[in-house]
């Protein structure tokens, strides 16, 4: 008989938020870290019906249900063990796998595997602290830490290690046999050379800095490189435990204070978050080197109602800060609030905290502007409001956007402020939401660099943003409320959050890749330029590598091109971006319009970076700076005259 692998339940289980799960059939209110409510299972006039978020359970102290998310379910709705486990795999937007009683020795061993993986995590994460107290070498990492101002206590409760120099010191204490230094190397800890086969130490003369999932479980590292040498913080690498666009550094360690907090500050690096703590600031999180992601956004509102993300105020920081706002706009429900804090130039939350106290960052906190007044700000950048042409301008610009939030007062109120700074009445913002756009319009949406003037002489293009031909639901269309029992079914019946959403986040490399995959012929009218290939973006040496398989080969079959694709190292990230083939026009004039801007979209990326590179130079070469700077400017005037 076939039967659900418990791994793929312990997995379900871990993406489902028992919390929110409840709420949407219970009325929770917050108790201090928990949540409760009078017990659905039995009649009662005092809550009794207790939510632990942490750990993901339930419990009454009046009837004694007790259980996590599948339990909940198949009490409350009478469902079959099966039928729970299914409704939170539509939920969670995946497909149920079976497996017949002879597979299930094989089940027990994967699961063996992944319990040997976080063990061994947890035996390096002692080893790592002990080294801080005992190694030889440790006095230099101890003067650093004391140097920032941390206490041996708040480097306890964040579990800092130090992971010594030399080549052996963890394989060596961790006595791994061959199938050790296997199961080390699949979790990141150790790098294996390609050209001997020799497995070394990944974290060398670092201080280390345990990654923990929501269950406290070690499940990667973050090393900061004491002395000179690159990188100067290094990550785990993704693993079958660790996926950075999921976990946030610091969110177990603020859920086992005592902080009360309906608030979290997001940061950039694992020191800002420890520096904060050691100031009284315990309500503070970090993402793991990459953009907020909207899982992220999904974490973070899931444990409080107002977010603070905290950004540098240069061209990087206002990206990574609209990078933010794209993805959390849509899990913005009614009563949820962000907010978007932009520093001075040289400063950090940690800088700012050592040096003007935890009050001056609260007030700046305090004072930094909401989640509108930022979009409307930044879409605003380079138009004349006072002017017809500039109202409508913005008013394209933000109607796809304002639709996203899931809440319906916080829509509506959107949607009267956009009516106020365009001087329109809502209907006739509803009216230019029913407008079919046009292609080159809408490709000039969203995310403009800071201080950037381009496209019509207003802002650049944003091609991190949904592409033009994705037609935009009217966000005026009326809403009528819905009963209980119609709730319901509409839940069960809406398509699964990675279906829905999934299609709008293809970065602007993505969208550039699956373009180039489906009309190759682009290449040869609009190569990519030299240099351009060295752009630190996402997936970038995949595009990169796809260009020189076309170069090589360019009258290889479609076919034989999807086999070569394929055979990559990174073959299911391309098949994932061909999955996505809605978001490629059918016209190829229209397609090599799209590369095209793309490609000096890339360039502008490429060259903003140079910039950056060469004023933080040891030396800058005012020469080279200036040339530079030239070639940026006549990148920025080629996207004018484009649609000019």
């Amino acid at each position: 008989m076939a039967r659900i692998p418990d791994n793929f339940v312990q997995d379900l289980l871990a993406r489902t938020d028992v919390v929110e799960l409840i709420n949407a059939r219970v009325a929770l209110k917050k108790t201090g870290r928990n949540y409760s409510a009078c017990c659905p299972f039995h009649q009662e006039k005092s809550p009794s019906f207790t939510v632990a978020p942490d750990k993901q359970f339930y419990y009454c102290f009046g009837c004694g249900a007790s259980g996590n998310a599948v339990g909940f379910l198949m009490e409350y709705e009478r469902l079959s063990f099966p039928e729970a486990v299914k409704q939170l795999a539509d939920k969670a937007g995946v497909e149920v796998p079976r497996e017949n009683d002879h597979h299930s020795a094989q089940s027990a061993a994967q699961k063996s595997a992944l319990q040997q993986m976080y063990d061994l995590l947890a035996r390096a994460e002692l080893f790592f602290r002990q080294q801080l107290k005992n190694a030889p070498e440790r006095k230099v990492a101890v003067d650093y830490l004391k140097g920032r101002g941390l206490s041996g206590e708040i480097a306890a409760r964040y579990g800092l290690g130090f992971a010594p120099p030399g080549f052996d010191n963890l394989i060596n204490a961790l006595s791994l046999d061959q199938a050790g230094l296997q199961r080390a190397e699949e979790v990141g800890l150790l790098v294996r050379r390609e050209d001997t086969g020799r497995v070394y130490d990944k974290f060398r003369e670092r201080i280390t800095f345990p990654i923990r999932d929501s269950r406290g479980r070690v499940i990667g590292f973050g090393g900061r490189l004491l002395g000179d040498g690159k990188p100067k913080y290094l990550n785990s690498p993704e693993t079958p435990v660790f996926h950075k666009g999921r976990e946030l550094y610091g969110l177990w360690e603020w859920r086992q204070s005592r902080d009360k907090n309906n608030l979290l500050f997001v940061v950039e690096g694992y020191m800002d978050v420890i520096a904060l703590a050691q100031h009284g600031i315990d309500n503070v999180v970090a993402t793991l080197g990459t953009a907020t992601t909207a899982e992220h956004a999904e974490k973070l509102f899931k444990q409080v109602d107002e977010v603070v993300f905290c950004f540098d105020g240069d061209v990087a920081g206002r990206r990574a800060a609209w990078r933010a706002l794209e993805s959390t706009l849509p899990v913005l429900e009614d009563g949820k609030q962000a907010r978007f804090l932009f520093l001075p130039d040289g400063e950090d939350p940690d800088s700012v905290v050592r040096t003007q106290g935890r009050e001056a960052l609260l007030a700046m906190a305090a004072d930094a502007p909401g989640l509108a007044d930022y979009l409307f700000s930044h879409l605003s950048e380079g138009l004349n409001t006072n002017s017809v042409d500039g109202r409508a301008r913005l008013a394209r610009l933000a109607l796809p956007m304002i639709r996203l939030p899931r809440g319906d007062f916080y829509r509506s109120l959107l949607r009267k402020e956009l009516a106020s700074l365009t001087r329109l009445d809502e209907s006739e913002l509803s009216m230019l939401a029913e407008e079919p756009q046009a292609p080159p319009s809408a490709a000039a949406e969203t995310q403009p660099p800071h201080g950037q003037h381009d496209y019509y002489g207003q802002v650049p293009p944003d091609y991190d943003s949904a592409p033009p031909w994705l037609e935009a639901e009217n966000a005026y269309a009326e809403h009528t409320p819905q009963q209980p029992s119609q709730q319901r079914t509409a839940k069960r019946s809406r398509p699964a959050p990675s279906q829905q959403s999934r299609r709008l986040r293809l970065s602007l490399v993505e969208r550039l890749l699956l373009i180039l995959i489906q009309h190759p012929e682009v290449l040869t009218d609009c190569p990519l330029p030299a240099g351009v290939e060295e752009l630190q973006e996402p997936q970038m040496d995949v595009l990169v590598q796809v260009i020189d398989l076309l170069l090589e080969q360019p009258d290889l079959p479609g076919a034989a091109l999807l086999g070569g694709l394929m055979a990559m190292d990174q073959g299911e990230l391309i098949a994932e971006v061909i999955r996505q083939s809605e978001q490629v026009q059918p016209d190829p004039e229209a397609c090599l319009n799209d590369w095209r801007g793309g490609v000096t979209e890339l360039e502008v990326r490429w060259l903003e970076q140079c910039i950056d590179q060469a004023h933080h130079s040891e030396a800058p070469d005012i020469h080279l700076l200036a040339d530079l700077n030239k070639q940026l400017a006549a990148a920025r005037q080629h996207q004018r005259r484009r649609l000019d």
